[in-house]
């Protein structure tokens, strides 16, 4: 290997948040691809913002595809998901390579990934709707199966979103993106003190909505973990060491199989096959069985071991005053 791909790779690893956190498909596929993207944008004035609404806007068009019946109109949208879902991950490389962050840039990109999903499952739900659809019941079923499976997409993924955020806190020095409701609420006060475009509007409306949800969803599901970020203390080696050997094992499983990265490989692999159905089972069934079974069973004793060990006591298991 040459000093100037040396020079390359090192700047590629730099640009992830954490080889710990990061999903094996984003750093094997999706993430190189998005590095050299974001390497072509960094000496640009495009902005890590338009680069998430262009994203967004591939993402619409993957949808509209599906229903388009179009020749090979599933392979197209595949295609059209897959670009964006790398796009996805240029906003992020790019905006670390550049050393700049914002509040409404994290907003806008959470709220552009659900967006995605959600538009993507209706479609398939129409479609397959149609197709298999022959009777009133056969048709309320189908909706069923579709809307159950998207609500279970939803909830794996912003699960993994939570983890992933404590994980980055506690083992990352000067981690500053963990927000929990009550901060948001803070920050959002502020914001409105200033003239708000209507994008900021929505997005802001959007983000309150999802963090409340994710964190009533999260103390649900795994009770010993933290919500309240802010109780947390900062970065110390020591913290990290700790947390990490209760935690890194159970992260392993999340970020191989329930994160973001994961789910859109997924879509457009199901897209390119014409699977869909097949891969809304799937979602629905068998990832279902293993994120309420074993992985809460070990989310849930690793995290009250590292909590305990962290003298940290969650909200959801602070005994009432």
């Amino acid at each position: 290997m040459s000093s100037a791909d040396g020079s390359f790779w090192s700047g590629y690893w730099r640009s992830l948040k954490s080889r710990e956190v990061e999903e094996p498909i984003d750093i094997y596929l999706h993430r190189p691809l998005a590095y050299v993207i974001a390497r072509g944008l960094l000496p640009t004035s495009i902005t890590p913002d338009t680069v998430t609404l262009v994203s967004l806007a591939f993402g619409l068009g993957s949808a509209a595809l599906i229903l388009w019946q179009l020749p090979h109109h599933w392979q197209w949208a595949a295609l059209l998901s897959f670009i964006g879902t790398v796009l996805d991950c240029v906003d992020g490389q790019l905006a670390r390579m550049r050393k700049t962050s914002s509040v409404l840039g994290r907003m806008l990109d959470g709220t552009a990934d659900s967006t995605v999903v959600m538009c993507a499952a209706v479609a398939a739900g129409v479609v397959h709707t149609l197709h298999y659809g022959t009777t009133p019941l056969r048709a309320a079923v189908v909706v069923l199966l579709v809307v159950l499976s998207s609500m279970s997409i939803s909830v794996q993924v912003a699960l993994f979103d939570h983890y992933k955020t404590v994980f980055l806190k506690l083992t990352i020095p000067g981690y500053r993106e963990a927000e929990s409701i009550e901060v948001v609420r803070r920050n959002y006060a502020q914001a409105k003190r200033q003239p708000m475009s209507l994008l900021a509007r929505i997005v802001w409306a959007y983000y309150l909505t999802f963090v409340g949800r994710q964190g009533s969803t999260v103390r649900g599901y795994d009770p010993y973990t933290v919500t309240e970020f802010e109780t947390l203390a900062e970065y110390s080696p020591e913290r990290a060491a700790i947390y990490r050997e209760h935690c890194a094992g159970v992260m392993r499983t999340w970020r191989r199989y329930f994160g973001f990265g994961s789910l859109m490989f997924g879509i457009a692999l199901s897209l390119a096959f014409e699977l869909t159905a097949e891969y809304l089972l799937l979602r629905l069934t068998l990832f279902n069985l293993v994120f309420y079974g074993p992985l809460r069973w070990a989310q849930r004793r690793a995290s009250q071991r590292a909590m305990a060990a962290l003298s940290v006591v969650p909200a959801a298991a602070a005994p009432a005053n």
